[in-house]
């Protein structure tokens, strides 16, 4: 595959990730053929917000990838990175965006948050008791993630968590929550939260016919 549009994940030639940047690279390189965005985009890094960012990750990794302690990255949980990016940044007030189908889960997450000193405020996807039908949908349960981005942008939360939020919902979080957020738990009902393994069951017999369906 060599085309214009960008195609990271079928490259052989990983230029990017080598020593050697002379070696041959597809024509659909987003390095080569989006050159132009380059220094643009490096400068919004000194934006002060971006900057933050970049700063509290590049700190945080600097402790998971320990030269002297190669072992050391495979100890950190998702758990952990979350709690010492937001120490790195100063950041007490954590606010939890939870499905209502995993408010068992997103309650361990916010006793090990307080544990470690952080103040947790969390919301349901179905607080709001929102009729359904005047937004314009059928039945009688309405998930309502543009309340709790709203309610968390009012709590003022310094970093927000989403547990298990649906595919649409997550969405609609992001686009009208204002703080920083991260997701700890993607929702994957036949799979136990775990969707990744749906990628490495499609390389068996298992799941292969499900998502790779044959030529007609």
């Amino acid at each position: 595959m060599d085309t214009k549009h960008p195609g990271c994940v079928h490259c052989k030639s990983r230029r990017c990730a080598a020593t050697d940047k002379d070696g041959p690279i597809p024509s659909s390189c987003p390095t080569e053929v989006y050159a132009d965005l380059i220094k643009e985009t490096t400068e919004r890094y000194h934006l002060v917000e971006n900057k933050a960012v970049i700063q509290g990750w590049y700190k945080m990794m600097s402790r998971i990838l320990d030269p002297h302690n190669p072992r050391e990255k495979l100890s950190w949980t998702r758990v952990d990175e979350i709690m010492e990016y937001a120490t790195i940044r100063g950041m007490k007030r954590i606010g939890i965006a939870t499905c209502y189908a995993l408010l068992f889960e997103s309650e361990l997450l916010s006793d090990i948050l307080e544990a470690n000193g952080f103040e947790v405020l969390s919301v349901s996807c179905l607080c709001g008791e929102v009729n359904p039908q005047d937004a314009g949908l059928d039945g009688n349960i309405f998930c309502n993630p543009i309340l709790q981005a709203e309610v968390l942008n009012r709590e003022k939360t310094d970093l927000n968590i989403m547990v298990g939020l649906c595919i649409g919902h997550d969405i609609l979080f992001l686009r009208h929550c204002t703080g920083e957020t991260t997701p700890l738990i993607i929702k994957d009902r036949a799979l136990g939260h775990n969707p990744v393994a749906a990628l490495y069951m499609s390389q068996n017999n298992f799941y292969k016919e499900r998502f790779i369906r044959p030529e007609q």
